[in-house]
């Protein structure tokens, strides 16, 4: 897939549409890892003769001239003139076709070009229904063929669109005098299936009245499918050509609306399918005055179902518009309370705190026990100086002498 993607993103351009689609499908990764046979020339041939291509072939390659064949000849309902062999080719090709037209649809989208996006989802609907790039939309009715076609377009009350075709009355429907009560039922049974759209979209901007520039305003896009009770969903969509079950998925654009510029401003891919779905695109006022716009609703698993809505706003500046910011009381008081990071730091800060007031006390602890040390010890007598040690000196003399003469004086006297 991502060699595929490499090689779409370098052949898809602005100019791409819908007739080069095939042919880029049959030339990607997927398609050129297909097996081949040694019968696929004599089995291709009388695919090829009855093929009609609408474009001039870009590739050479004998495995995509060949896949490129099966694509053609299944939106041009050639499936009787393929062999067994060719018909699986050409499933396992339609298998592969999901994944890479939803990157074709992408790469459009991403790079902004409206009318590629919508080639790239025509081709995929074409896939679905095996519908030709020029051929009505009233053939993916069960039991249409070029016959009833004749029939619809005649008369005053002629149909040429599929949206006409259901919301006529049975009765009024043309095209099916030949049908026997089984097809009829067939018939009414499809036009009961296929979503009968209700599309509307408005502009806002949350919380404002007004708009202004600098504003995001947003698109609100409502789909009702009005064939559909509360709590319905849509099933797969009627697709017997294609080999896989397929379920409904609208592509909502949000473009210019000068013709000249289709850029696309937003985009949303909804793959809901109950009976109301909601969509959201949003996008920046960039330049003050009046707006064009258009939304698009486009259906991938049906041609003729797409839906479109204008837009038309005017967008003020700053100045011309005097807003006031309403701040509610309970928002106030969460203003005046500690964020989590200051709760943080300061329950980190009390943590110090303590830890600095227990080394303190410690400390004091410490002073205290060696001041009751230093009374226990026995006082040193006071130093002196050199003269009052001499004089001590000299004193204690005297009092030893005087001491020896008493003692002389009383053993005189005996």
């Amino acid at each position: 897939m991502v060699e595929t993607l490499q090689f779409m993103g370098y052949y898809i351009n602005e100019a791409t549409r819908t007739k080069n689609c095939p042919e880029l499908l049959a030339a990607s990764a997927e398609s050129r890892g297909m097996d081949t046979r040694v019968t696929d020339n004599n089995d291709m041939k009388a695919l090829a003769t009855q093929v009609v291509e609408h474009k001039k072939r870009q590739f050479s390659l004998p495995i995509i001239i060949k896949n490129n064949f099966l694509l053609l000849g299944h939106t041009q309902r050639l499936h009787h003139l393929m062999t067994p062999d060719l018909r699986s080719d050409c499933d396992e090709l339609l298998k592969y076709s999901v994944k890479i037209t939803q990157a074709m649809i992408e790469i459009a989208c991403m790079r902004e070009w409206f009318f590629t996006a919508q080639a790239m989802i025509e081709f995929r609907r074409s896939l679905v229904q095996g519908l030709d790039l020029k051929a009505s939309q009233l053939l993916q009715i069960p039991h249409f063929t070029e016959e009833s076609l004749k029939h619809t377009s005649r008369g005053k009350n002629s149909i040429s669109t599929l949206t006409d075709f259901i919301s006529k009355d049975p009765e009024q429907r043309k095209g099916l005098g030949d049908m026997d009560p089984n097809q009829l039922a067939d018939i009414e049974a499809f036009c009961s299936h296929v979503s009968n759209v209700e599309f509307k979209a408005i502009t806002e901007v949350e919380d404002e009245t007004e708009i202004c520039v600098g504003d995001v305003a947003t698109v609100v896009c409502t789909l009702t499918r009005k064939n559909l009770q509360e709590g319905e969903a849509m099933g797969p969509v009627h697709a017997p050509l294609y080999p896989e079950p397929k379920f409904e998925e609208w592509w909502i654009f949000l473009v210019e609306g000068s013709p000249t510029n289709t850029r696309i401003i937003a985009f949303e891919r909804v793959r809901d399918t109950e009976r109301v779905v909601e969509a959201k695109l949003r996008f920046q006022i960039s330049r003050p005055g009046k707006h064009s716009l258009a939304v698009h609703a486009l259906c991938d698993s049906y041609s003729g179902l797409d839906q479109k809505v204008e837009l038309n706003f005017n967008a003020s500046t700053e100045d011309e518009v005097k807003r006031e910011i309403f701040v509610h009381p309970e928002d106030e008081e969460l203003d005046l309370q500690p964020t989590l990071f200051q709760q943080l730091m300061g329950e980190l800060g009390g943590d110090d705190e303590s830890e600095e007031e227990e080394e303190q006390e410690d400390k004091d602890k410490k002073k205290g026990k060696d001041k009751d040390k230093d009374k226990d010890k026995p006082k040193d007598k006071p130093k002196l100086s050199d003269g009052q040690a001499k004089k001590a000196d000299d004193s204690d003399e005297d009092e030893k002498k005087d001491g020896d003469d008493s003692s002389d004086s009383g053993s005189d006297s005996d």
